[in-house]
């Protein structure tokens, strides 16, 4: 079973790193108006800029999705939508208990208003893959993992949203 999970989280990985991962993340704030804001936009975005997220808030956030020793329920506040996911995230914990360390490199983020996006590698002990985009979103004053990018972990993690 141990095998298997590792092989899965490995060839997940590198399926979304050939994929880029951003088509959805993309889509998703894209469909917003962009015209009925413009004089918004200035003022959200020096809000935005004046909160940006470190790199180490960022990985840290990374990090604790997939901690081993990390209940669900402490997972589920640290991403939009958690509480949504939390049977994903029991399952992904118990799939990854003993899969290993995994560490992410994250690089340093752009902020577009109440997004942050940046590029992250991800090592696992089975190697580490192309560095894909990610999204954080500002929500009462903190830094979560965006549900796409949540999914994408939860994927990896053998506990794929549906």
């Amino acid at each position: 079973m141990k095998m298997r999970t590792s092989s899965a989280f490995v060839a997940l990985a590198a399926t979304l790193v050939a994929a880029g991962c951003s088509s959805g993340e993309d889509s998703d704030h894209s469909s917003e108006p962009s015209s009925s804001a413009t004089s918004d936009t200035s003022s959200t975005t020096a809000v935005a800029d004046a909160t940006a997220p470190t790199v180490k808030e960022l990985t840290d956030s990374l990090a604790l999705v997939v901690a081993p020793d990390v209940d669900a329920a402490t997972k589920a506040a640290d991403i939009e939508n958690g509480q949504a996911r939390l049977a994903n995230l029991e399952q992904m914990t118990a799939a990854l208990a003993n899969y290993g360390a995994i560490t992410f490199e994250v690089q340093e983020p752009t902020v577009e208003g109440e997004t942050a996006t940046a590029l992250v590698a991800i090592a696992t002990p089975r190697g580490t893959a192309a560095p894909t985009p990610n999204t954080w979103v500002l929500i009462d004053g903190h830094w979560k993992v965006s549900e796409t990018s949540a999914c994408q972990l939860l994927a990896m993690g053998q506990a794929p949203c549906v």
